[in-house]
């Protein structure tokens, strides 16, 4: 876990310097009001990342980490994965490519045409099929040091790439460089890595096999509708604040999101480079108890201290990443951090079910937490603006933490016992 969590530190680190050049940039250039709709394409974007190999990543590093030194059921593996990736492929160009413009109206409003944008991502699927299957192979197989290799390049590249455009082509061009990432990682990986990778994937015996479909398509359920339905409130909750305030408001609340999800980048490499595969691994609750404790000892006093600094130094965050303007922002930190810990907190427990492909709880609980979020969004920000669209998201994930902790509680209660 130290291993891990070290490279992944020096990672995050160097993710954070970058992201301060390209927030900064795009906070001068493109505004509070961009980047909500930067962040309405990042959600798009997040979803077809998904739905590129049909949701199936979280089940690739299970059953990479379980057959890492079987070669056979590795291609048989690959192959079925191959599979979806040209499926998934197939289906998203012709949502992408044909309904575009309907996309456009729908994501960015009738007043901004960016159906080209859908146009271009069309043809970039496959590139981000392929290196989701990469990226699972390097977790599955706990290669955190080439892993953080192909994600330092990408970012020093795809940065570069946005800092160019936008410059050049302003909101456009922010749009177009992150719709290009894909193809980026996919040239970072085939130049660097290629050699890594052919140790555990055999390409010329790939073939037209669905060996691991049923084992797959259970996780496909669980990604898919989930990994929708996340992104989806994320729109809908982005267009309330449009609504009930004003779209400045939107980009505040949408830079706000993108500084929780760069810091927790810190804890979000170690769920599938150490605890997934860690999980899969575990029989009984005993194990599973000494495990969640071990974590929680290791991780939550490093949580915590790195979150309230965070909250003490908050306007000098938001000054050195984005501009005066976006000081308003600051009465958001708060309730972002506390929701953050909490949800740290329960991720930990959860991920119990993605590991034993409890499907039913993963869909229930995700599904629960999304909805909450949006409901507790719309009583509050009646009451406290945009605030309470950063309080929703604390409550929703006080209310996921116990109902977590309920279904799991013989986990942790009783005699020792198998886990299947």
């Amino acid at each position: 876990m130290f291993k891990v969590t070290s490279a992944n530190s020096l990672l995050v680190v160097s993710r954070m310097i970058f992201s301060v050049i390209t927030q900064k940039i795009l906070a001068i250039l493109i505004g509070a009001e961009g980047i909500a709709q930067v962040g309405n394409l990042k959600n798009v974007f997040s979803f077809f990342e998904q739905f590129s190999i049909l949701g199936t990543s979280n089940g690739l590093v299970k059953y990479i980490s379980e057959f890492r030194h079987n070669k056979s059921k590795l291609n048989d593996l690959f192959s079925t994965c191959m599979l979806f990736a040209s499926v998934a492929s197939i289906l998203s160009f012709v949502i992408l490519f044909f309904w575009s413009n309907s996309l456009s109206n729908v994501v960015f409003g009738i007043n901004n045409n960016f159906a080209y944008v859908f146009k271009i991502l069309a043809f970039i699927i496959p590139f981000m099929g392929i290196n989701s299957i990469l990226n699972a192979l390097l977790n599955g197989i706990s290669e955190y040091k080439i892993y953080s290799k192909v994600t330092f390049i990408t970012i020093i590249v795809s940065t570069l790439l946005i800092a160019f455009f936008t410059i050049k082509y302003s909101l456009e061009g922010a749009m177009l460089a992150i719709v290009l990432t894909p193809l980026i990682q996919f040239i970072t990986a085939l130049i660097f890595l290629s050699k890594s990778y052919k140790q555990y994937i055999d390409f010329s015996k790939l073939s037209f096999k669905l060996s691991f479909k049923n084992e797959l398509l259970s996780y496909s359920v669980m990604s898919v509708v989930v990994i929708l339905f996340i992104n989806v409130i994320d729109l809908a909750v982005r267009y309330l604040i449009e609504q009930n305030t004003n779209v400045q408001e939107a980009g505040y609340w949408t830079a706000l999101t993108s500084i929780s999800k760069t810091y927790m980048q810190f804890t979000a490499a170690i769920f599938p480079l150490y605890i997934l595969p860690k999980y899969a691994k575990i029989s009984s609750t005993y194990e599973f108890r000494n495990e969640v404790i071990s974590i929680y000892k290791f991780l939550l006093p490093l949580i915590t201290v790195g979150l309230f600094l965070i909250y003490l130094f908050r306007s000098l965050v938001v000054q050195i990443l984005f501009t005066s303007e976006f000081l308003e922002m600051t009465n958001l930190f708060k309730w972002q951090l506390l929701g953050d810990l909490v949800k740290f907190i329960a991720l930990v427990i959860s991920y119990q079910f993605l590991a034993k492909r409890q499907i039913g709880y993963f869909v229930f609980t995700e599904l629960l937490s999304v909805v909450l979020f949006y409901g507790f969004s719309v009583y509050f920000i009646k009451l406290y603006g945009t605030e309470g669209v950063v309080m929703a998201h604390f409550f929703r994930y006080v209310v996921y933490f116990f109902v977590v902790l309920y279904i799991l509680r013989f986990n942790f209660i009783g005699q020792d016992k198998p886990i299947k």
